[in-house]
């Protein structure tokens, strides 16, 4: 499985060949969800318990209105392409923007590639306003809940389409993350997401942060970290040579990071240093999310894993986890691939 969320009394995986899945017992058990394509799906937001977005390859957004049980599709790739070549054109409405014509001449070329761009993030600030992003600048945002797309292209600092691959948000702004170490933001109020480069030149997967210290993280087990909201960048002691893919903010403070070589570290300090944790069991990890009450659910290549977090001690936030249960492989081993 590819990334995962939790919301309410509701975890939701998705994953590969549109596979999505819903626990409402921590991860204990698992139904899978009814999903109307087969495309590989990498992100999931959740604003609320009924209301969440999916998105992937083939350039695919989907909508569920009931906590994640079934999901309509509300654009594809071959939409995308569509909305961006009536908006940037003669007639659209954003025929007059500076750029306008390299928006064309670019989604021609794309065009020319044949296939559709997959979209890699995806963020909704509540049931109607979201962004979702991906491959070659990829950029719309929805005000209605998904029912319209509009063209973002001319909302970002991206003059070289470098590939956006995750998006999360604070109280302050929302960020992108994606090639090159580049982190974009937007303030809340702000309608432009602002470069605000790491000095890293690798590839960044992801970002998280708990409205003080925000974290991004990527290839070779490259970490940085940020006081002042993307303004200026330290990087942290390596603890892995893997791809860095995932990370969460316990309610303590708490950092947790999972990477493609099965490691979870775990920082006490806002992300300057890193400790391993002892794990029960292993995989490439893609994704985690943490309830408030310290379950821990991690996905990748084995399926999907629960831990529980225990916490020792509030104030020094030395935790500890404990193996609760193991990967839902078997249940769709047949036919599906996956296994323990």
């Amino acid at each position: 499985m590819s990334a995962v969320t939790h919301v309410g009394s509701r975890t939701i995986v998705v994953g590969p060949r549109g596979h999505i899945a819903v626990s409402q017992d921590g991860g204990n058990t698992w139904r899978q969800s009814s999903v109307p394509v087969s495309s590989d799906l990498v992100a999931v937001s959740f604003p609320s318990e009924q209301h969440g977005w999916a998105v992937g390859h083939g350039g695919v957004v989907l909508h569920s209105s009931d906590g994640g049980d079934t999901w309509e599709k509300q654009l594809d790739g071959k939409d995308a392409t569509r909305l961006i070549l009536d908006y940037y054109g003669k007639t659209g409405p954003g025929a007059e923007l500076p750029d306008a014509a390299i928006y064309l001449e670019r989604e021609q070329v794309l065009i020319g590639h044949g296939g559709t761009q997959p979209l890699m993030a995806v963020h909704f600030v509540d049931d109607q306003v979201g962004y979702v992003a991906g491959l070659f600048n990829r950029l719309f945002q929805t005000q209605d809940g998904g029912k319209t797309w509009q063209p973002w292209q001319h909302h970002i600092d991206n003059p070289n389409e470098l590939h956006i691959y995750s998006m999360t948000a604070d109280p302050q702004a929302i960020y992108l993350s994606g090639e090159q170490g580049r982190i974009w933001r937007m303030r809340q109020g702000e309608e432009r997401f602002v470069e605000k480069p790491t000095g890293y030149d690798g590839t960044l997967f992801g970002t998280v942060s708990n409205g003080q210290t925000l974290v991004t993280f990527g290839m070779r087990g490259s970490v940085f970290r940020s006081q002042d909201g993307g303004d200026s960048w330290t990087r942290a002691k390596a603890y892995t040579q893997a791809g860095i893919t995932s990370g969460a903010f316990l309610a303590d403070g708490t950092l947790l990071l999972g990477s493609l070589s099965g490691d979870v570290a775990r920082s006490v300090d806002k992300g300057e240093t890193f400790e391993p944790v002892k794990l029960a069991k292993s995989m490439p990890f893609f994704g985690l999310t943490v309830t408030p009450t310290g379950k821990v659910t991690l996905v990748g290549a084995a399926g999907i894993q629960s831990e529980a977090v225990k916490l020792e001690n509030q104030k020094d936030a030395a935790n500890a986890l404990v193996n609760s249960s193991v990967s839902i492989g078997k249940q769709w081993e047949t036919g599906h691939g996956y296994a323990n």
